[in-house]
């Protein structure tokens, strides 16, 4: 873990982290890898611009407007980086204009689901990017094959042999090799579902809204597995809307290493930008 005193410039310290990239033996992957832990969307000018000169080692971008700088970071991430946040992109585009409510970062048990997507059915999205590791897959696919109906694993083609070897057989495989999609294997129904870990992902005034009553075991009881799943959809689908309507509406005014921050927020982009 990198640790740097607090009384050390931000100028400095964005350097001392792409320096210290540099030294790694894959230089491509991790100079992307540092603009990528570098950037945020809340930036002042100053920090995106001492950023881009740090990575460039140019002093080229003292003209550039918050949006202009907020663009050439994304542009160079969209193009060059391997990581997490530009699949996440790749996948919300490819649901954008399909009658689904999607979501990022959902909850199920101690794991979250990078992407979900509900309609008549839920499908959740596990992505595994080439500079990630898979240590934790194996328990991440259990969990969200005990709670969503499809479930598919997004990778590196680095990865693809070893993904095999941990999915159970009805997960899902993609990969993205530039903007083309690949898909490996069609995620099949999931024959994991449990009523109790479903139930799980109620908060309690879902489960009100939705049973009458918040006490799980109760509601095993007395509901069908049918009417749990259906229920779950339906409270997914309300919980989602608004927030993915809201990206669904700005789509064409949100730079995309950025979805998931206004996913979140749903702050008017220019407010932002601006």
């Amino acid at each position: 873990m990198l640790f740097i005193r607090g009384d050390v410039s931000e100028a400095k310290k964005i350097n001392l982290i792409f320096y210290l990239c540099n030294k790694k033996d894959s230089k491509s992957i991790m100079d992307y890898s540092a603009l990528a832990k570098s950037y945020n969307t809340l930036d002042y000018p100053y920090k995106l611009r001492e950023t881009l000169k740090a990575f460039y080692k140019s002093d080229d971008y003292n003209h550039l407007t918050k949006y202009e700088l907020i663009k050439t970071i994304n542009k160079t991430l969209i193009n060059n980086y391997e990581g997490e946040q530009v699949i996440k992109y790749k996948l919300a585009k490819e649901f954008i204009k399909k009658n689904y409510v999607a979501a990022f970062e959902v909850r199920a048990k101690n794991s979250r689901a990078d992407f979900l997507v509900i309609n008549g059915f839920t499908q959740s999205f596990e992505v595994k990017s080439k500079i990630d590791n898979l240590n934790r897959l194996g328990k991440q696919a259990s969990a969200y094959g005990d709670v969503f109906e499809f479930n598919t694993v997004v990778t590196d083609p680095i990865h693809l042999d070893a993904v095999k070897g941990i999915l159970p057989a009805h997960y899902g495989i993609w990969c993205f090799e530039g903007k083309k999609k690949i898909v490996y294997r069609e995620a099949k129904f999931s024959p994991n579902l449990c009523s109790r870990e479903q139930l799980c992902l109620f908060n309690k005034k879902e489960l009100y809204f939705h049973f009458n009553q918040t006490d799980i075991e109760l509601i095993v009881e007395r509901s069908s597995k049918e009417e749990i799943n259906a229920n779950l959809k339906a409270a997914l689908k309300k919980r989602y809307s608004a927030r993915w309507t809201f990206v669904q509406s700005n789509w064409g005014r949100i730079f995309p290493i950025d979805v998931q921050f206004f996913f979140n927020t749903n702050i008017r982009p220019e407010l932002i930008y601006s």
